[in-house]
């Protein structure tokens, strides 16, 4: 199993990732298969639920502190993801209506600073994500010995965790 988050300077690749996440989990397993026999489920381990939701791996680990704190961060980051790109296309329609230059000018204005705002919450999403998956990582490698997550990055300004987990 491989997965892969990468984050290039301009996208929403770590929102857009938590809420491919979140759609899953929302889905019940047993709507997806025929057969409903209970033993036949797959158990996640710590660290698949922190892939899917930061803290949560860390909540199945019970260091409870640790776990609550990643997905509030994680929760706050994704909440300041909504609010500001709420705001910024709210200014950017004002924009775009408007009559005059100098009302033209203050709400382009107010648009890219929400803009900024949101991406630096974007990147703050996908940090506490990768720091969520150095925690479970380095708690998981002491357990098993067939789980490698390699960083990388490019001169494209690009940035990419691989997580890959043998069975």
């Amino acid at each position: 199993m491989v997965f892969t988050f990468n984050y290039f300077k301009g996208t929403k690749s770590p929102i857009f990732l938590f809420f491919l996440v979140c759609l899953i989990l929302i889905i019940p397993l047993e709507t997806l298969s025929e057969e409903k026999d209970k033993k036949e489920k797959p158990k996640l381990s710590s660290l698949e639920k922190s892939i899917l939701i930061p803290g949560w791996g860390q909540i199945a680990e019970k260091r409870y502190l640790e776990g609550i704190a990643f997905f509030t961060l994680e929760a706050v980051a994704i909440t300041g993801v909504i609010v500001n790109a709420q705001k910024g296309n709210k200014h950017y329609h004002d924009y775009r209506d408007a009559t005059t230059i100098p009302d033209a000018m203050k709400y382009r204005e107010l648009t890219e600073k929400y803009d900024i705002r949101r991406n630096k919450f974007i990147l703050a999403a996908g940090a506490v994500w990768a720091l969520n998956l150095l925690d479970m990582y380095l708690i998981y490698k002491k357990k098993s010995k067939n789980l490698f997550i390699f960083f990388g990055a490019d001169g494209n300004n690009s940035f990419s965790i691989k997580i890959i987990k043998l069975f």
